[in-house]
């Protein structure tokens, strides 16, 4: 017994030795950003950062307007500048009381200014400091950063929370927003032949119309920007951004709206699975592309009482048609692509995945060969299930 007495008598002293939390952060001391925001400052050029922080004064209590919280609002934006984005993120400092806690931030919003610049310096940011979370959501803001920070969103405490539950329920609802983290947007800068798309936020002013009760939405998803190396170059518009899910195989749920092949009244084809099977061939300079894209569907709301799916006939056209909207909205993104000169669709990458020493030939002169090159798209739709309950009869 005695042996270990030397032993016990190091431990504690070990013990002592030892301490805490070091490096503790107490939550009470810290400002949780909820959202962030980068653009370049008109006046004087320089890089400018806005946070939307949790108010905790407010924020989850019952009644807003007693109490600590008063009249404040359940969060607070501040901004600042500086010659790079970690200077301009590092003189918050300066505005705040308590440290700000970055690993909430669900959203990154660049201005329209900045994206036309480069946002290259912004995802350095991101991708170096641990805080910063690869999780984020970014977004290309049309408007001003600042208004859309300090908006309301209905049914949100916040308009950070709102955006990127917004961004979520529109990935899954509809086709024409694809929602990306930042993680992606710095995978495709390394990827050859394969340009940035983000998605765009329309900032909307108060002034516009609302619902019935006068509220207008602060934001409306809509289309993307198209970027060439870490440059925007052009807006995308709804149905474009469609034409890209599509292209990709990111359309997670799709209503379309059809003429019924009988009467010509409009109907809904919900499209709830699809798939895409792009091939490159290269002959030379003459680089084609072919797109096949199979999906399945379901009628989901037919005004007409006529019976679409007994005669083989309607079905076939109907389905035909479906294809149509499809095939429509993917040659409209390939036009503006090519228009805009930016390769955001990857076919680039495409040659160099699938022929890699064709590719290593035609690079130096993709950006003169891609708004040349011939796409062909084949769409086959596939309508398994009817929406009409009840039929009239004669």
């Amino acid at each position: 017994m005695q042996n270990w007495r030397p032993l016990l008598v190091v431990f504690l002293l070990l013990a002592l030795l030892l301490t805490g939390c070091w490096n503790r952060r107490d939550p009470e001391l810290l400002g949780f950003v909820i959202a962030t925001g980068f653009d370049l400052h008109p006046e004087t050029g320089l890089y400018q950062i806005i946070v939307q922080v949790a108010n905790p004064l407010v924020l989850g209590s019952q009644d807003q307007g007693s109490g600590g919280g008063g009249e404040k609002k359940p969060f607070w934006v501040v901004e600042a500048q500086g010659h790079t984005p970690f200077e301009a993120r590092q003189n918050l400092a300066l505005k705040t009381s308590r440290e700000l806690f970055w690993a909430h931030n669900g959203i990154l919003a660049l201005g329209e200014n900045l994206a036309r610049e480069g946002i290259a310096p912004v995802l350095d940011l991101f991708e170096l400091e641990r805080q910063l979370r690869l999780s984020a959501r970014p977004v290309v803001v049309d408007g001003d950063l600042r208004s859309l920070f300090e908006a309301e969103f209905p049914l949100e405490e916040t308009s950070g929370q709102g955006l990127r539950r917004q961004i979520v329920t529109t990935m899954f609802e509809r086709t024409f927003f694809s929602a990306r983290e930042i993680r992606e947007l710095i995978a495709t800068l390394s990827r050859p032949g394969f340009e940035m798309m983000i998605s765009r936020i329309e900032e909307r002013a108060t002034g516009e119309k609302g619902d019935s009760t006068g509220a207008t939405h602060p934001a409306k998803l809509s289309g993307g920007a198209a970027f060439v190396k870490d440059r925007m170059v052009g807006w995308i518009e709804e149905r474009e951004a469609a034409g890209w899910n599509w292209i990709w195989g990111r359309t997670y749920r799709a209503s379309l709206v059809v003429m019924a092949p009988t009467d010509r009244r409009p109907l809904v084809v919900e499209i709830f699975r699809s798939r895409s099977i792009i091939k490159p061939r290269v002959e030379g300079d003459n680089v084609t592309i072919d797109i096949q894209i199979e999906a399945q569907g379901r009628v989901q709301d037919q005004p007409s009482t006529d019976d679409l799916f007994t005669v083989k006939e309607r079905l076939a056209s109907l389905e035909r048609r479906t294809a149509t909207v499809i095939k429509n909205d993917v040659d409209m993104v390939i036009r503006r692509a090519q228009e805009l000169e930016s390769d955001f669709l990857g076919f680039g990458n495409l040659i160099y995945r699938k022929l890699p020493r064709e590719w290593k030939r035609l690079e130096p002169r993709w950006q003169e060969i891609f708004p040349n090159l011939k796409v062909n798209v084949d769409v086959r739709v596939v309508i398994q299930r009817g929406g009409l309950v009840v039929r009239h009869q004669s």
